[in-house]
């Protein structure tokens, strides 16, 4: 009787009290967090601020891509995860939710101390208090820190522009490919335009682009790698096009802006 006393006691405490999560625990659930996992991030900042970043938005799930990956690397810090502020306070934080309904947040952490019986709480510079499943970790990341007060605001709104004239070059171009290269559309790039002789009305481009058909399915990704000539004389002529097989993830990161 009494086990089943002790092992109701530690069900309830799990469902209604956070669970503080040791550094083992910590380092088996790793990574925390995957971009298939993930609908939408909303940062809800001070005054009534707030921005929703959705996963099916092609600009807004680079910005996703790199919170995620600042979890993911972020270290378990020592300290408390539970703190009491003044009840007026609004503290900014970061709400992901979940393909399944579920919801984890990320607020910035404080280091309380008590001074002429007053207790005062100042934020933890570099470390956030992580809630996922009803468990709670204090983690370090200066750069998930940085966003969560002020970084968010500065994310530009779409497409920046330089993307939108690399896209527009490259898909000008694209009808000229042969049609065995008909499928390397995602992530176009425009990666160097040099002028011939130095007109500014003769160029060579070099372009590259991943293959769509890698998009859903467990292959790596291929890229190719163009380079024309765009002159009034000549028009657009192909003069190299070069596949690069089974592209590194790092470098798929790259080429879809989705890494620094």
């Amino acid at each position: 009787m009494k086990k089943w006393v002790l092992l109701m006691l530690v069900v309830i405490s799990e469902l209604f009290f956070p669970i503080d999560v040791t550094k083992a625990d910590f380092q088996l659930q790793k990574p925390l967090l995957t971009r298939e996992d993930i609908s939408s991030v909303q940062v809800n900042g001070l005054y009534g601020r707030s921005r929703l970043f959705k996963e099916n938005d092609g600009y807004e799930e680079v910005v996703i891509a790199k919170v995620i990956k600042w979890i993911n690397t972020s270290n378990l810090s020592t300290g408390p995860t539970e703190f009491e502020l003044n009840k007026t306070s609004t503290l900014p934080n970061l709400r992901i939710n979940m393909k399944n309904g579920n919801v984890s947040v990320i607020e910035p952490a404080y280091n309380c101390s008590s001074a002429s019986k007053k207790k005062i709480c100042t934020p933890a510079e570099g470390e956030v208090i992580y809630t996922w499943n009803n468990k709670k970790v204090r983690l370090q990341s200066r750069e998930l820190f940085d966003w969560l007060l002020v970084g968010w605001k500065y994310e530009s709104v779409g497409v920046s522009k330089e993307e939108l004239l690399e896209e527009t070059l490259y898909f000008r171009y694209y009808p000229y490919f042969d049609e065995t290269y008909s499928d390397f559309i995602m992530c176009p790039r425009i990666d160097k335009i040099e002028r011939i002789n130095g007109s500014t009305k003769r160029h060579i481009v070099h372009l590259s682009a991943l293959n769509y058909s890698a998009h859903h399915g467990d292959i790596p990704y291929d890229r190719i790698h163009v380079t024309l000539s765009d002159t009034p004389e000549n028009g657009f002529k192909i003069i190299k096009v070069e596949i690069e097989k089974a592209v590194p993830e790092k470098e798929n990161a790259k080429q879809c802006r989705r890494e620094d």
